[in-house]
């Protein structure tokens, strides 16, 4: 609780009511804490509740990349326009608006550019009900823009297999983001603001992509334009991704989980041996 930006997220509106919010999470957060093992996928969660709350039973287990798939992704243009997609639920911290102006500037003719479209995937947040409907009519002028509504689970290796380029327009982060270690898998370059829990994956994890400054249009322009005008710098950033996605694969991650169970599990057995052998 103590890392995320309530007003962005869309709960800090009211004094009061951010609050109440941060003190129940707090709460929360200690109810939690009487769990044998609290397992966290960024290091400075484990390190911020070991300070904050004096927390001895919190151990890092990373977020893992999602897909099981051996075949190398391809990291060469496809056909057709270059696709510059956004994925996730908008409205709160996650918004569209410098997005799609950036987006805009890309298409100006002075810079005689290739074909885009822009691709924004998802639905609204469940805190910003018709969002997108709002941002569809606001910006029904600028050409090029798709918008898909859900998407199913079968249709995410479609998404980003189509998309040159995975924009990350947040003004802030509440967590490690499934999207990136998603376009990871894929072998995609990205654009992000180099804030928060972000900053952090990336320099754990190591992923990489080209930055912009949150909220500001001509910054976010000149980091996709650094990605689309310059396939080489594409797609090495969609092989480092890669690579910081496979080092670090699911399977990977369940085996850790089980170790610890398998050691909870061992303590529990020694905890009843040593009560029986008292009794007796």
């Amino acid at each position: 609780m103590e890392t995320v930006d309530l007003k962005s997220a869309g709960f800090g509106s009211n004094k009061v009511i951010e609050w109440g919010i941060r003190t129940f999470g707090k709460i929360v957060t200690r109810l939690l804490l009487q769990a044998d093992v609290v397992a966290l996928t960024i290091p400075k969660y484990v390190e911020l509740l070991r300070r904050e709350y004096g927390a001895q039973n919190v151990l890092l287990a990373p977020h893992g990349s999602f897909e099981d798939n051996a075949v190398m992704p391809s990291f060469e243009q496809g056909a057709g326009p270059i696709k510059i997609m956004t994925f996730g639920k908008f409205g709160t911290y996650k918004r569209v608006e410098t997005l799609i102006e950036a987006f805009a500037q890309l298409q100006a003719p002075e810079h005689k550019r290739p074909a885009l479209e822009l691709v924004i995937a998802g639905t609204d947040s469940p805190n910003a009900a018709g969002y997108l409907a709002q941002m569809a009519q606001r910006y029904a002028h600028v050409p090029n823009v798709r918008y898909t509504g859900y998407v199913s689970e079968s249709d995410v290796p479609v998404i980003f297999g189509e998309s040159s380029v995975v924009v990350f327009p947040y003004t802030s982060t509440t967590g490690s983001s499934g999207v990136l270690h998603q376009a990871g898998d894929y072998g995609k370059a990205a654009v992000l603001p180099n804030i928060g829990d972000f900053a952090e994956v990336i320099r754990e994890e190591g992923y990489t992509g080209e930055f912009f400054q949150p909220n500001d249009v001509d910054s976010m322009a000149q980091a996709i334009a650094r990605v689309i005008d310059n396939p080489a710098n594409r797609k090495a950033i969609g092989m480092q991704n890669y690579r910081a996605a496979r080092g670090l694969p699911m399977e990977e991650v369940v085996d850790w989980y089980m170790l610890h169970f398998e050691t909870l599990l061992d303590e529990y057995a020694n905890r009843k041996g040593k009560i029986g052998l008292a009794k007796a």
